[in-house]
């Protein structure tokens, strides 16, 4: 019978995926939002200057409608320069944006609320930088 050793580490590495904290660089621009939790902070993400971005659920929740999702801008604006909102049907588990490239403002990024239909209050906020 072989043993496996698993350090201090690679627990870390195996636990991440498991509820633990989100990681906050995101090459694939693939942003991940917890289905519970009331007013989730989910800090900020830097995401590459990929031609998609991705928010996605991990499945136990959905949203239902488009106003799920929004970013909220300085400026008022939902999508942020560069950002073209993706169709989808709803319910979904995921909300999808083109993306050009567009620098985003590095002090303050973009802010990101969301709203989904997990029963005890799933409802949280982000932001996204380059």
């Amino acid at each position: 019978m072989r043993r496996l050793t698993i350090t201090g580490f690679c627990a870390i590495a195996l636990l991440s995926g498991c509820g633990g904290p989100h990681p906050k660089v995101v090459a694939e621009a693939d942003i991940g939002l917890p289905c519970t939790g009331k007013d989730f902070d989910a800090g900020e993400w830097h995401i590459a200057k990929k031609p998609q971005v991705v928010f996605h659920t991990d499945g136990r929740c959905k949203f239902s409608k488009s106003t799920d999702f929004s970013f909220v801008g300085d400026d008022g604006r939902d999508p942020p320069p560069g950002f073209k909102r993706l169709p989808v049907t709803y319910p979904s588990a995921t909300i999808l944006y083109s993306y050009d490239g567009t620098s985003i403002p590095s002090a303050t990024g973009y802010k990101y609320t969301y709203t989904n239909d997990y029963p005890q209050d799933g409802n949280g906020s982000g932001v996204v930088k380059n």
